[in-house]
């Protein structure tokens, strides 16, 4: 018996129609894998600036809080012409170009930083000074005598501080503190006749201190530190400092580190490529009222607008200064000055670090330079990379005592 409807194959349309569902379904498993995809790079992406960021604060946060320890928020004189002042925490707002370093051009002007410099002491090491044993009564240093241990040492002995070494020496009842250099082992008359460690007033790369500086006064009136055998007698701490900054010099940004700063030989190392921009801004308090909100420098938004510290100077920036700041002085450096009455009250240092991919989404890039690089609503320019922003307020534990 003949079946009634013999068997045969797909009709043409039939298979036009079962090629069609199957390039729909192709197609879509491939646009969602690929939607996957780039979802799941731009999460890598995401993730890497955030990690970025996290560092930049864990590396940042406990260099802050440790700043000033030994001298807190005093003035430091490095010797030369007094503008050679730094703070334990100092930001450089104007850092132009120099040997191996730039700032950004183009597209991205606006994310210029701002260069950052820490200096902390060692008080586990401190050591008492003295005017040496027949010296005279008007012994500092730079002055006529040399300074001595004031506890008696072993023969030989260098404290544990090797020759070059930089060394502060701070009395934190002094609004000031002088950077030297630590000498050999000296033989110089001294209590009991032991030897004692010799101190070069004027950091490592700075020249000696003027006449007329603040670590060189000719009488009990005008000398920064009074060396004599009383109470008051300062302490010599070792010194160490730090400068942070990001360099477009290579056309893309660096943050590097040099691990001794100013105070050594040492060149600039790089920690990372997706820190692109360091910004720094310091809070300042009301001595008379601590209540008052913090006034931040710089504060473009504010009536007056106020300047970044280390643009500061008597005429400009001496009315900013919150609560009484008694009388101003003559010198734009240093005690008396506008630019020291504002870090005296410094109590908080906030960092504004933006982090940035390694690599861009090629798929989301715009041409820089060409009239359609347009910027997002953060002012960030849209050329592929992701960027977060992180911003950071940190107390310097030393800030609020020693040398204020």
């Amino acid at each position: 018996m003949k079946p009634l409807h013999p068997p045969r194959g797909f009709s043409l349309i039939e298979m036009m129609i079962a090629s069609t569902i199957a390039l729909v379904v192709i197609a879509g498993a491939v646009s969602a894998g690929t939607y996957l995809q780039r979802r799941g790079l731009l999460e890598e992406r995401t993730m890497e600036t955030q990690n970025a960021g996290r560092a930049a604060r864990d590396l940042f946060t406990p260099a802050i809080q440790r700043a000033g320890e030994g001298f807190g928020s005093a003035p430091l004189f490095l010797g030369g012409s007094n503008a050679e002042v730094r703070y334990a925490v100092w930001a450089n707002t104007n850092a132009g170009p120099s040997a191996g370093f730039a700032q950004p051009t183009g597209v991205y002007v606006n994310l210029r930083s701002d260069v950052l410099e820490i200096y902390e002491a060692d008080a586990t090491r401190a050591l008492r000074m003295i005017g040496c044993a027949g010296s005279g009564t008007d012994s500092r240093q730079g002055g006529v005598g040399p300074l001595c241990l004031d506890t008696p040492a072993p023969a030989n002995t260098d404290a544990g501080i090797p020759a070059g070494a930089p060394l502060v020496l701070a009395d934190p009842g002094v609004r000031g503190a002088c950077v030297g250099v630590a000498q050999a082992t000296r033989n110089v008359p001294s209590p009991g006749g032991n030897n004692n460690l010799g101190w070069i007033p004027g950091a490592p790369a700075a020249s000696a201190y003027s006449p007329t500086s603040f670590c060189t006064g000719t009488g009990a009136d005008t000398s920064a530190l009074w060396i004599a055998n009383t109470d008051e007698d300062p302490l010599l701490l070792p010194l160490s400092s730090r400068i942070f900054r990001v360099n477009w010099i290579s056309g893309r940004p660096v943050l590097e580190m040099d691990p001794d700063g100013a105070l050594g030989a040492q060149e600039f190392q790089q920690l990372s490529e997706e820190i692109e921009q360091l910004r720094v801004r310091l809070g300042v308090a009301d001595l008379d009222n601590p209540a008052a909100p913090l006034r931040y420098f710089p504060d473009t938004a504010a009536v007056p607008p106020r300047p970044a510290v280390d643009q500061c100077d008597n005429a400009g920036c001496w009315s900013l200064i919150p609560g009484d700041a008694g009388t101003m002085g003559a010198s734009e450096f240093g005690p008396g000055s506008a630019r020291d009455e504002l870090m005296r009250r410094v109590r908080v240092v906030e960092l504004l670090i933006t982090a940035r991919s390694n690599r861009p989404d090629t798929q989301a890039l715009k041409l820089l330079g060409d009239a359609g690089t347009t910027f997002d609503d953060e002012g960030n320019p849209q050329d592929g990379y992701k960027r977060r922003h992180f911003l950071i307020r940190v107390l310097p534990r030393n800030f609020g005592y020693a040398g204020g």
